[in-house]
């Protein structure tokens, strides 16, 4: 039986690290006890499910005192070893006071040590030339991790039930759509998400998405709202700019009338949330550069979904994607924003990137319209990339 031992830390990736990359029978954690509490069920959960590990333990100790800490590591590993068991000691992410002991129990028992570069996903041998390493002597296995089980590994879980039918581009003809949408979008700037809102208040289309509006009453509409619109020439200018993209059909703005329809229902979405297509075009850009990636991520934080009103606690991610072992989690906005709503979408996304990224997780904040110094500055203090 293959036994790897480790200290169970706040990091859940580089507690089960070693099992995704080869095939371990048993884990034996050495960690806190409040530690230990917290991550217990995920841990266990993660390794069983997924690697194939079948049995997990658990031993609490000391904070300070190495000797206790050197009693109880002694008593589990002579154990395993009566058992004529193969023993290795992963140190990934371990703390000094628990490192000095694992140097010392693995010169004492001569068992291999090693440690995992997390965002390099690289095994470091730290026993070079060792009669016994666990590269050469333990079969290799390769768990792959996506944003599911990442989410999961943090005791979370991705409500699917909540996810927008928009948020979903399925075929090479929306591919497409999104990528011409964006360049209307990004063409009219400031002018976008006036246009979304003017659209989705006073152009509704019937059930055959067809629009048709008295010109005068449209007219009358613009120059009384607060839009930043205000005249019927940036609307007429957006209109004809999305039929030139297909985007629109049968676009009139002339003898008294306007008129047009939506391709299908998922542009009419994408128009009418004007803050969509911004989330599409990040994910499109993203998910080519990383193994996994999803747009519009509804995260429940505690990994139980209620289906009562106000049970779940959720945070939802624009756009999530993983490279290797390494989570990013990005923020959409595409208005121009006020300093509380800069502050606000600078905070939220670094309380959910601690919560559910970690240490090695990155943040990004993708805007439309720049931000002021003063923002930038805090989103650096923040460890928050803005593009």
């Amino acid at each position: 039986m293959v036994v790897n031992f480790e200290f169970l830390g706040n990091e859940p990736i580089e507690n089960v690290i070693t099992c995704m990359n080869f095939q371990c029978d048993k884990t034996v954690f050495f960690g806190y006890n409040e530690v230990i509490q917290k991550y217990r069920d995920t841990t266990v959960n993660f390794l069983k499910k997924y690697c194939g590990v079948q049995q997990v333990v658990f031993h609490a100790l000391s904070h300070n005192n190495l000797q206790s800490i050197l009693k109880t590591m002694r008593k589990e590993i002579e154990y395993e070893l009566v058992q004529n068991n193969e023993i290795y000691f992963d140190v990934t992410g371990g703390e000094s006071l628990i490192l000095i002991a694992f140097g010392i129990i693995s010169t004492e028992f001569d068992a291999p040590m090693h440690l995992y570069d997390i965002v390099r996903n690289e095994l470091i041998e730290l026993d070079e030339g060792a009669k016994r390493e666990i590269s050469r002597n333990v079969p290799a296995q390769k768990v792959k991790l996506d944003i599911d089980r990442y989410i999961e590994l943090k005791g979370g879980v991705i409500n699917y039930n909540l996810q927008s039918d928009l948020k979903d581009i399925a075929d090479e003809e929306f591919e497409n759509d999104v990528a011409n949408m964006w360049q209307v979008a990004k063409k009219f700037g400031q002018y976008w998400n006036p246009f979304s809102e003017f659209l989705r208040n006073y152009m509704i289309p019937d059930v055959n998405l067809y629009v048709s509006k008295n010109a005068s009453y449209i007219v009358s509409l613009l120059m009384q709202s607060e839009s930043k619109l205000k005249t019927p020439a940036k609307l007429n200018e957006i209109l004809d700019d999305l039929a030139d993209a297909g985007l629109l059909t049968g676009v009139q703005h002339a003898n008294g009338r306007y008129a047009f329809r939506f391709k299908n229902q998922n542009i009419k979405d994408c128009i009418w949330e004007g803050g969509s297509i911004l989330e599409l075009h990040t994910f499109q850009k993203e998910r080519k550069i990383s193994d996994d990636c999803k747009v519009g991520v509804h995260i429940d934080w505690d990994g139980k979904i209620h289906y009562q009103a106000g049970m779940d606690v959720l945070n939802e991610v624009d756009v999530m994607s993983l490279t290797g072992n390494i989570p990013t989690f990005i923020s959409c906005k595409t208005g121009k924003m006020g300093s509380n709503q800069t502050l606000h979408a600078l905070y939220e996304l670094e309380t959910v990137t601690r919560r559910f990224g970690g240490k090695y997780a990155k943040k990004v904040l993708v805007t439309a319209q720049p931000l002021g110094d003063i923002y930038l500055e805090r989103a650096e203090e923040l460890g928050i990339e803005v593009r």
